[in-house]
């Protein structure tokens, strides 16, 4: 049970940063099937695996089991959008631009919004 619990939390704290399975296993190192079983429930992390995630996406791994699953808050669709098309950035200069385009892209959307 504390498998399948634990590898739910890490999936979904994983979609509220906006990152794929394989973005996430490639940055703490592991094969994304490999991450895909932990998410699963079917395999449980080392501890090692638990501190890489933990830094990654940014949560207390003391506190992740007390963490109930309603409480890891889904972002919407735009700013999951904006989070994969930071992620494919290749470089700074490219992230800083999508940065701009996507700050634009919200400012018309918030005075498209106030017209309505």
């Amino acid at each position: 049970m504390l498998q399948n619990t634990l590898g739910e939390k890490i999936r979904k704290i994983r979609k509220s940063k906006g990152l794929t399975q394989e973005q996430l296993a490639e940055k703490i190192g592991i094969d994304n099937k490999h991450l895909s079983r932990i998410e699963k429930g079917k395999h449980m992390p080392t501890y090692n695996i638990i501190k890489k995630l933990a830094r990654v996406l940014d949560f207390d791994i003391y506190e992740i089991d007390e963490k109930p699953l309603n409480d890891i808050n889904l972002p919407d669709k735009f700013f999951l959008k904006s989070l994969n098309i930071l992620n494919s950035a290749k470089s700074d200069i490219e992230k800083k631009y999508y940065l701009e385009a996507l700050q634009h892209a919200q400012k018309g959307l918030k005075i498209g919004k106030s017209l309505l």
